[in-house]
């Protein structure tokens, strides 16, 4: 028979087990083929210190940018940046080499780089959990990795050692990051690989630079008991939120082992606990032991339950809550209650994650209902009003497990009830978190049905039954498609968690530990005995894994291969699901040296395995034999085709950087170009984090800003690295640095989809079928055995329309889905929050466990495609002003623009008495999109003030007057001609023809006779609220924009306006009056002043003159003493004469003088 996927031909060889593990290994020998060796990627972390080291290795704790990098940047003069601009640098870098199977990995690094080889790092950034204080955005950057020297000691001319190097990005908002690296397509073929790198907030540095867990004290010695014999245990966390792991269960110890790396690696810690025992009448605890038994690992916070005790310890996350709000201790919560087992949320909702502890003793039948928001932790007692037994009208009842189901605000909760009778009985009970009622959805059976040979059975109370007990444990939900499980010695599943279905291929003999969701269509089970067995979700057949012949034969070819993650004796400690894959941690014994590792389970390998090992048939033909396989996939070849380009409906964004060139021969970077890199690929996602703000740029990037004034400049930047001249041997590329928008499909429907209102996604399926049978005739046309079917987990919501067109000369059949919204299954929302969860299954009927195709990463199963769809309005996309259009529109309407006299070029004014016309745009900040907004919306000012400083938030109230045309009170801002106005009429309703903005600031209005506060006119700031949520029916999106408006040439009020009019009045009259005067009396002013002046003169003059004369006559007595009485004599006759010529040359001058 023709393959499908792995293909398992006819062949002939011998009916032994090497001949059937031969024909197992004939796929993999075709990829050796091609591959001749098996290479993968190494990644590590390193700081600024250990750049270079050879073996260096960091964890991830610093989480403060550095500013030495801007050191750097002040010797790049003549480069395209921004010498004003501060630049910053993350604190850790991605060191990354590769390694091959039988090589020496510091040869082979030569070999790539010498060979062209550069890794390419996509880092992508998980959204926070607490959207309102974080926007939620799907970010992912992409970064070309610098080769690096090694700083060892090297003999050789060129290079001895080497590795590649990026910086290692940090976002707001996010603290577990998903690393992935490829190959650009040159040198040796090396596999894509996916690193978790994630912060971890539970270790802090000491002062000598070591690092030392906050939660409790590192062990050592992995000693064998802690782990030999012991039961595997459950591994809870908040899926996708969670950075750190914690797992308990070491007996006889208060230590948990941790990980932020998804046990890549592990440490062993002891818990810092008080290890107290509340003992009491209504705590029915008889013994005391130090173990750990339930651990969940949230976002930022850490619980744990030992013996009745519930501790919570909550890490430092400074870009979660942007100060150091970590506990520094452990947290005892819920001193004064019996704790019986914590019950896990795995998803996050409304902004914060949960957790619930079920109580024993005097509050039984009640839930302890946990939510941490920004690492607070609060508990609330559910129900409100009365315990679960008193709800549902039954003396004893007891809490088994409790589910969130968040979309609904439900619990769903396992109560067992014991009557007077001493009969026990189990009930499914919901509680309404909002409406505090209780209702029982199910009683379960009290015997496990007989199900007769089905795989599976329809519980409708009519069935026969075993005599086997149901004796249920617990309750596993799936958000994305409502599957619910209840487990036991069964397995039951429900839709809607009324109507169920048991699925028999599980035996009763058995006991469910526990379940493992992968939330994506695939489960596992965990049994009592550790046996290990796996459910594809939309299927009724359980499938056995452990032990199994299939587990047997692969373990059997692992020991071929002398692989070290086997080994005879040991010990599952975990089972749990990444990346949508199934892994075991286990703990081996070999050479009497214990170890814990972390590996596959080939679940698609195994199930191979035993559909070789159960159907085969030999037949003899001649004097040999034929081992026949027996492929039950009804195709052949499955392929998806016509994807479109997934932006759009993933909503990731992109941004691509490049490491700056260096003018070095050999193409080795220096510490000073990975600190220029640092600090490129921080502005760069600095300016993705400033981008989104109320005034739209003229070009929709947010890298625009960056480079609009060097671009003119390209060519002369491109001369100088040319020509070696660049500063600082460094060439920034400006092209290296851009957001990317047009990113392909490949092949493969995306991670998960987002519909807004009324969108679609299609695509086509193509398969080519096993065994066709053709119909001749006047049609002629191809009668198919394969089928394809679409379940949706919530038809009222979406639909899904499938179109076949049947190839006949390919013996194939193309299937054409279309996914829908239906348009009314959701409210209006922010971008991003509050995401209706669903999803749609694409099944080709029969192939459930049968159909595998084979890929470089090992075989993967076909047939069954689960994709999660959120419904609402996806994340990138916002409402902005847009100001160059407004400003165009309002300057042609008006006739002319007046901007204010001091021109903000980010707030540009608008004259208070011309018509104001506004208009938005929605922007995609995904695809580029950038259009005029189409839609109706509402406008209110919700602030204001007569300056930036003075504004202030305006009350409901005010709102209300100010922008209502209701109002009454002489309170209105602004006014319309439009007529439209919302249902209550309570506020007008505008789009982007609407006839414009009248500002009045009536009497009462706050901008109402703004006083001035220089020669120009007033002016005003309005904080102004735009949205569409009631008033536009086209998208799911609440477009919500706040933006402050300038507002200048605001009128004074009529009073106001007299005074200044008379006082201008009045000082203008006196003015006149003033200068009149001074024109008559000039004359006779400076006549009188002439005077004044020369008698000022003649007094100076003359008081001089005597002064040199007494001072000549008193030398003249001093040289003749006896002939003083003459001298006497004619002094005075000389003085008397001196004066008389004096009076006769003033009056002789006055005489001259002419009158003027």
């Amino acid at each position: 028979m023709s393959p499908a996927g792995p293909a398992w031909p006819r062949l002939r060889v011998l009916q032994t087990l090497w001949a059937l593990l031969v024909v197992l290994l004939a796929p993999w020998r075709l990829w050796a083929i091609k591959n001749t060796q098996e290479c993968t990627w190494q990644v590590v972390l390193n700081n600024f210190e250990t750049v270079g080291k050879k073996d260096a290795s960091d964890r991830f704790v610093d989480q403060e940018p550095l500013y030495t990098v801007d050191k750097v940047f002040s010797q790049l003069v003549d480069a395209p940046i921004d010498p004003d601009e501060t630049y910053l640098g993350f604190p850790y870098y991605l060191k990354i080499n590769y390694s091959c199977k039988g090589e020496s990995s510091e040869a082979l690094v030569r070999k790539g780089h010498l060979t062209g080889l550069k890794p390419v790092v996509l880092v992508t950034f998980q959204s926070p959990v607490n959207f309102h204080r974080w926007k939620i955005e799907q970010l992912q950057i992409q970064m070309e990795a610098a080769p690096f020297r090694s700083r060892e000691r090297c003999n050789a001319e060129e290079v001895c050692l080497m590795s590649w190097y990026t910086p290692m990005p940090i976002k707001n908002g996010s603290v577990v990051m998903r690393v992935d690296v490829s190959s650009n397509g040159l040198g040796p073929f090396i596999p894509n690989k996916r690193f978790q790198v994630n912060i971890n907030g539970f270790l802090e540095r000491q002062r000598d630079n070591t690092l030392q867990f906050t939660v409790g004290n590192e062990l050592f010695n992995l000693i064998p008991r802690y782990f030999v014999n012991v039961p595997s245990r459950p591994l809870w966390y908040t899926v996708d939120q969670a950075p750190v792991f914690i797992l308990g269960g070491i007996p006889e110890e208060k230590a948990i082992l941790l990980t932020d790396t998804n046990f890549k690696d592990f440490f062993l810690v002891e818990l810092s606990i008080d290890s107290c025992w509340v003992g009491s009448f209504y705590c029915p605890q008889t013994s005391f032991t130090a173990t750990i038994y339930d651990a969940i690992a949230t976002e930022s916070t850490l619980f744990i339950r030992q013996n009745q005790l519930i501790y919570y310890f909550t890490g430092t996350y400074i870009t979660l809550h942007e100060s150091n709000r970590g506990s520094g201790r452990w947290v005892r919560v819920l001193a004064n209650e019996c704790i019986k087992k914590l019950c896990p949320v795995h998803f996050h909702s409304n902004g914060s994650e949960y957790v619930m502890a079920l109580t024993t003793g005097k509050h039984e039948g009640y839930v302890h209902f946990g939510t941490i928001t920004d690492g607070r932790v609060s508990f609330e007692l559910l129900p409100r009003q009365r315990s679960v037994c008193n709800g549902i009208l039954v003396v004893n009842c007891s809490i088994t497990w409790a589910v969130f189901i968040a979309g609904d605000y439900n619990l769903l909760l396992l109560v067992e009830i014991e009557d007077p009778s001493t009969r026990k009985y189990f009930q499914v009970v919901s509680y309404d978190l909002v409406s505090d009622y209780l209702v029982v959805l199910y009683t379960i059976p009290e015997f496990i049905p007989d199900a007769r040979g089905l795989e599976f059975l329809m519980v409708l109370g009519t069935e026969s039954y075993t005599n086997f007990p149901m004796v249920p444990k617990g309750m596993s939900y799936n958000p994305y498609n409502n599957l619910l499980f209840i487990w036991g010695n069964f397995l039951l599943q429900s839709y809607n968690s009324k109507n169920f279905i048991y699925l028999a291929d599980f035996p009763k003999e058995l006991s469910i530990k526990y379940l493992v969701n992968s939330f994506y269509g695939d489960t596992a089970i965990v049994t009592e005995t550790e046996e290990i067995w796996y459910l594809l979700e939309g299927s009724y057949q359980v499938y056995k894994l452990f032990p199994s012949k299939g587990w047997e034969v692969h373990v059997s070819l692992q020991v071929m291969q002398q692989s070290s993650l086997y080994a005879p004796n040991e010990t599952m400690v975990t089972l749990f699901y990444e990346d949508r894959r199934l892994y075991q941690l286990v703990y081996l014994i070999d050479n009497q040296q214990g170890r814990l590792v972390k590996r596959l389970v080939p679940v698609e390998q195994l199930l191979m395995y035993q559909q070789i090992s159960n159907d085969y048939l030999l037949e003899r033909q001649g004097s040999h034999l034929t081992l026949s396989f027996t492929n039950f996939c009804p195709f052949t070849v499955m392929r998806l085709r016509d994807l479109p380009n997934p932006q759009i409906y993933t909503r990731q964004e992109r941004y691509r950087a490049q490491p700056p060139r260096v003018l070095e021969p050999g193409g080795f970077h220096s510490d000073n170009s990975l600190a220029v890199y640092q600090g490129l690929v921080y502005y760069l996602l600095w300016l993705h984090s400033k981008y989104d703000k109320p005034y739209a740029d003229p070009v929709h990037d947010p890298t625009w800003r960056w480079w609009k004034n060097k671009k003119q400049d390209q060519d002369y930047y491109f001369y100088l690295a040319s020509n070696w001249r660049s500063a600082g041997s460094v060439h920034v590329d400006m092209a290296s640095y851009e957001k990317i928008y047009d990113l392909k499909a490949e092949n493969e429907l995306p991670e998960r989809i987002f519909l807004d209102k009324g969108t679609s996604y299609r695509f086509s399926v193509f398969l080519t079928a096993r065994e066709p049978e053709p119909l001749h005739g006047p049609s002629f046309q191809l009668q198919s055995k394969v089928g394809l079917a679409v379940v949706l987990a919530d038809p009222e919501c979406i639909e899904a329309v499938v179109k076949e067109k049947v190839l006949v000369n390919r013996n194939s059949v193309l299937f054409w889905v279309t996914l829908s919204d239906k348009r009314f299954c959701f409210d209006q929302g922010i971008s991003g929050h509050h995401l209706m969860k669903t999803s749609m299954l694409l099944k080709v009927v029969g192939s459930s466990g049968h159909c595998f195709q084979n890929t470089n990463q090992g075989p993967r199963m076909q047939g069954n495609l689960m994709v999660p769809v959120l419904i609402g309005c996806p994340p990138g996309k916002r409402l902005a002003f847009d100001i160059t259009y407004t400003l165009e529109y309002n300057r042609l309407q008006n006739k002319h623009y007046f901007d204010c006299v001091h021109v903000d070029p980010e707030m540009p004014c608008f004259l208070f008495r011309d018509i104001f016309y506004p208009f938005f745009l929605i922007q995609d900040l995904v695809t580029g999109d950038s259009g005029s907004f189409q839609g109706s919306y509402v406008l209110k000012v919700v602030g204001g003030g007569p300056t930036l400083d003075t504004i202030k938030e305006y009350s409901e109230e005010d709102i209300y007057r100010f922008n209502s045309p209701l109002d009454k009170t002489g309170s209105l801002i602004w006014t319309t001609r439009n007529t439209t106005t919302t249902e209550d009429s309570a506020f007008n309703i505008l789009s982007h023809n609407s006839l414009g903005i009248e500002w009045l600031c009536m009497e009462n209005s706050p901008c109402h006779d703004t006083i001035p506060h220089s020669i120009f006119a007033s002016e005003f700031f309005f904080k102004v609220l735009v949205s569409n949520r009631g008033v536009d029916k086209s998208t799911y999106c609440d477009y919500q924009l706040t933006f402050q408006l300038h507002i200048h040439g605001l009128p004074l009020s009529a009073r106001r306006a007299f005074l200044i009019l008379m006082v201008s009045a009045s000082l203008f009259v006196g003015l006149v009056i003033l200068y009149v005067i001074s024109c008559l009396l000039s004359p006779y002013v400076v006549k009188v002043c002439n005077v004044l002046c020369w008698k000022i003169n003649n007094i100076i003059a003359w008081e001089s003159y005597i002064y040199s004369i007494a001072s000549d006559t008193g030398a003249f007595s001093n040289t003749s003493g006896i002939k003083s009485g003459e001298s006497s004599g004619g002094i005075s006759r000389v003085v008397s004469k001196v004066a008389g010529e004096n009076r006769t040359d003033t009056k002789e001058t006055l005489r001259k003088k002419p009158i003027s």
